[in-house]
């Protein structure tokens, strides 16, 4: 009895080895958190929607220049019309004149056959809602590449949630496995023992039906990680499986309540979002405003023609200014100042209601990391101790001293520990995400270094 109880004991721990080293799924690529987190940079449908709207502002910047930078336009023109009309200088000679007729081609009015040719240029001189409209424009930039970092932020999130997820089915699928072994190991020590005269029917029964409830639970493990994968593939924008190899390492401690504040201040995309938005805001009440002012530009036009009017020119030019000024336009400029307004009060009830909330957010993750910490180490324990249990429990039915219930109990409780151990290492790891990015650490890039 005792070289059948090592025997059994050996080969369960054998084969528990082998289902540890092996690969969850069939996948042709390993990512670490960082190598899934770049590859969503770069592939993010969401990502690369942000960074459009970043270029749409961008463009804003060059079409605001436009009301500040001289226009130049040009027109040629052809026009048939239905006869020529001339006149002829020598008509309008008085009576009885000594003086010579004029010479020389004569006064077209209208050809037939009409061409045209002209450039026209306008120069802004003094236009003084431009400038102010040019900075609105120009904070808007900012808001919108802040936008751009709090998407970033967010959309990497929720990757590092999915890569943990997955992750986390990989180890619970690997316990579901073990679960499978184990059971079966324990359906065939009941079939040697029933042979033997010392194991009931329904002691083998049972043992069956914990085998095929191991076995649908590993079904559906497998089904959890599939769904992980494809839902972790579709953030990162993955075309080929992939397969998730987080850190072994455990997160640090985190750092001071008061400095993770203050880093939160300076470095969250929220603050800066505001802010911008604020004195954009503030710049198009500034431009609503200096609309009532007018404007002044200089102004000059050169035209060609394939006849010779009154002047005696196939050509003419003409410079000049030219004021505008706007005295009534039904309310329009009032609406847009007090619009503008409007919007830098919401955007300032924001930046301080996101001001009064920051400590508490940094205060709760704190909390939530270190409880994450202590939930970690008590299920590491419990998988220790439930690996113990489990390694009596067997010996002691082995050994006519415990009941086929109390093993099927020890299996389902060591299942349930490992499980625990995966769950609590992933969520320790997110727990420590959150916490960066309720400190505005994450993600790592050049904003925050």
């Amino acid at each position: 009895m005792k070289e059948r109880t090592r025997s059994t004991a050996g080969s369960v721990a054998v084969i528990t080895a082998l289902l540890a080293f092996s690969t969850p799924i069939a996948a042709q690529r390993s990512l670490t958190l960082e190598e899934a987190l770049q590859h969503a940079r770069v592939h993010n449908r969401n990502l690369e929607a942000a960074r459009a709207r970043l270029d749409q502002s961008t463009a804003d910047i060059s079409q605001a220049w436009g009301v500040l930078l001289p226009q130049l336009s040009a027109q040629g023109k052809y026009t048939h019309n239905y006869k020529d009309v001339e006149v002829d200088p020598s008509r309008f000679m008085p009576s009885g004149s000594n003086l010579p007729p004029p010479s020389g081609d004569p006064v077209f009015i209208q050809k037939r056959e009409q061409f045209s040719a002209g450039l026209t240029a306008l120069v802004p001189l003094v236009v003084p809602s431009a400038y102010p409209a040019l900075s609105a424009v120009r904070r808007a930039h900012g808001a919108r590449a802040a936008e751009l970092s709090l998407t970033e932020s967010t959309v990497l999130f929720s990757v590092a949630q999915s890569y943990f997820v997955a992750a986390g089915a990989d180890e619970i699928l690997v316990a579901r496995n073990n679960a499978v072994t184990v059971a079966k190991q324990t359906l065939s020590n009941a079939q040697v023992l029933y042979q033997g005269g010392k194991a009931t029917s329904v002691e083998v029964m049972r043992a069956q039906v914990a085998v095929v409830r191991a076995e649908q639970a590993e079904r559906e493990a497998r089904d959890i990680q599939a769904r992980a994968y494809r839902a972790l593939c579709t953030l990162i924008g993955a075309r080929e499986p992939v397969r998730a190899v987080p850190s072994e390492a455990l997160p640090e401690k985190a750092s001071a309540r008061e400095k993770l504040i203050e880093q939160a201040l300076r470095k969250r995309p929220e603050f800066s979002l505001y802010q911008e938005s604020m004195e954009a805001a503030d710049a198009n009440g500034d431009a609503a405003a200096w609309r009532w002012a007018p404007t002044l530009s200089a102004f000059g036009n050169l035209q060609a023609f394939n006849f010779k009017g009154f002047s005696g020119d196939n050509y003419s030019w003409a410079l000049g200014l030219q004021l505008d000024w706007i005295i009534y336009d039904g309310g329009v400029r009032d609406a847009q100042s007090e619009r503008a307004s409007a919007q830098k009060r919401e955007y300032e009830a924001r930046l301080y209601a996101l001001s009064d909330t920051v400590s508490d957010e940094i205060a709760n993750a704190r909390e939530a990391l270190a409880t994450k910490r202590s939930a970690l180490q008590s299920a590491m324990r419990a998988a220790e101790l439930s690996r113990e249990t489990l390694r009596l429990v067997r010996i002691q039915y082995e050994g006519g001293k415990a009941t086929q219930l109390d093993l099927l109990q020890a299996q389902d409780s060591l299942v349930a520990a490992e499980v625990a151990v995966a769950q609590a290492r992933f969520a320790l790891a997110l727990a420590d995400i959150e916490l960066k990015k309720d400190a505005g650490l994450f993600p790592s890039n050049g904003r925050n270094r």
